[in-house]
C-alpha cells in the first residue's frame, strides 16, 4: 500500500493470562500454554507498535489499535449509527489480504483477531473513511507495518519422504521399496486394493533433534501428527485424523496412514439414507463403480506437509456401485 498519508497499523495479537490463582509453576505453565496460541501487537497513540512475543504459525492475533491515530474522518453519528469506519488489513507473505473492523461502523466491543496461518512477513495497515468521501491511511508512509511470523517453538526440523503403497507384496512385514510411489502422484484405492492388497497405506517421516533421533517413549506427546482431508471440489470442512507412529528410520520418526481409515466411501452396503457418504459419488461410464476424489495434507505441530504451499495431495477411492444404490436413487 503506497499511500502518502501516515498509516498507523494496530495489529494487536493479545493473549490473556487471567485465571484462578495457583502455584508459581502452574501459573508459568498456563502462561506458556496461552503464549503458544496467541500474542498481542499493540499500536499505541504515540505511533509506536510492539508485539507481545514472537509471532508464530498457528497463533491467533488479536488486533489492538488506538483509534486516535486516525482522527480525520470522524463524521459523527446519525440515529446512533456511526457514519465513519476504521478498518484494518493484514497479509502474510503472498497470501490473501484479510480485513477486520477496528472502530466506528461494524466494530464490536472486543478487539478483532486474525489467524497466523503461514510463516513469513506479516504486513498490517489501516484505513479510515466516512460516508462523505473522506479517506486516510495509517501505513508507515505506505510501507505498511511489518512483523515476522516464525515456525512454532516445537516445530519439526523437517517433514518429508512421503510415499504411498498399494501392493500384495511385503518385505520384512512392511512395504517393499520398489512399490513406493511419490505422494505427488495421486493414488487409486479401488476394488482390487480393497480385496487383495496386503499393503495399502501412506508413509512419511519427521525429524526433530532430540525428539525423533532416539528411542523416545514420549514421542506421541511431543509430536502432534494429523492428516486433514476433504472431497475434491467441495467446501466441506477439513476432516482431521491422527496419524499412527510406524517406527523409526535412522534419525527420523516414520508415520503411516492406512488408506481404509482415510476412505470417505466405506466398505459396506448402505441400507439407510443417513448412512450415505458425505462425499459426492461419480458413477463410472459402464455404471459398475462409483468413485470420489480426496485432497489431503499433513500437519505436524502446526507445520503443514503439502506438495507446494496452498496445494494438497490427492487420491481416488472407488467401490462397487451396487453398495450405494440407495444413495443414488432419486
Amino acid at each position: 500500500m503506497a499511500h502518502l498519508h501516515r498509516l498507523t497499523l494496530v495489529t494487536a495479537l493479545v493473549f490473556s493470562a487471567f485465571g484462578c490463582v495457583g502455584q508459581p509453576g502452574e501459573l508459568a505453565d498456563e502462561a506458556a500454554a496461552q503464549e503458544a496460541t496467541s500474542a498481542t501487537i499493540t499500536f499505541a497513540r504515540d505511533f509506536t507498535q510492539r508485539a507481545s512475543s514472537t509471532l508464530r504459525l498457528g497463533q491467533s492475533a488479536r488486533i489492538v489499535y488506538d483509534a486516535a491515530r486516525l482522527p480525520g474522518c470522524r463524521a459523527g453519528d446519525q440515529g446512533g449509527i456511526p457514519q465513519w469506519s476504521l478498518t484494518g488489513y493484514a497479509r502474510i507473505g503472498d497470501g490473501p489480504v484479510v480485513s477486520f473492523p477496528v472502530a466506528g461502523l461494524n466494530a464490536t466491543a472486543s478487539a478483532p483477531s486474525i489467524t497466523l496461518d503461514r510463516v513469513g512477513e506479516l504486513q498490517v495497515w489501516f484505513q479510515a473513511n466516512n460516508r462523505y468521501g473522506c479517506s486516510e491511511y495509517d501505513s508507515s508512509y505506505g510501507r505498511n507495518y511489518r512483523f515476522a511470523v516464525a515456525l512454532p517453538a516445537n516445530a519439526p526440523s523437517w517433514v518429508g519422504n512421503g510415499n504411498w503403497v498399494i501392493s500384495r507384496a511385503t518385505c520384512a512385514a512392511g512395504p517393499c521399496d520398489g512399490d513406493r510411489n511419490a505422494l505427488a502422484t495421486a493414488f487409486e484405492y479401488g476394488t482390487w486394493a480393497r480385496q487383495r492388497a496386503a499393503i495399502r497405506a501412506i508413509y512419511f517421516e519427521v525429524y526433530k533433534a532430540g525428539v525423533t533421533d532416539r528411542d523416545n517413549p514420549d514421542l506421541w506427546r511431543q509430536l502432534d501428527v494429523q492428516v486433514l482431508s476433504r472431497p475434491v471440489g467441495t467446501t466441506q470442512a477439513w476432516r482431521s485424523q491422527y496419524v499412527r507412529i510406524d517406527g523409526r528410520s535412522g534419525n527420523n520418526a516414520r508415520y503411516a496412514m492406512l488408506l481404509r481409515e482415510l476412505d470417505p466411501i466405506g466398505e459396506n452396503t448402505v441400507t439407510r439414507r443417513e448412512d450415505c457418504p458425505a462425499a459426492p459419488l461419480t458413477v463410472s461410464p459402464d455404471g459398475m463403480y462409483v468413485s470420489t476424489s480426496l485432497e489431503y495434507f499433513f500437519r505436524v505441530n502446526g507445520v503443514e506437509y503439502r506438495p507446494a504451499p496452498g496445494q494438497s495431495f490427492r487420491g481416488t477411492f472407488t467401490q462397487y456401485r451396487g453398495l450405494f444404490d440407495l444413495c443414488l436413487a432419486r
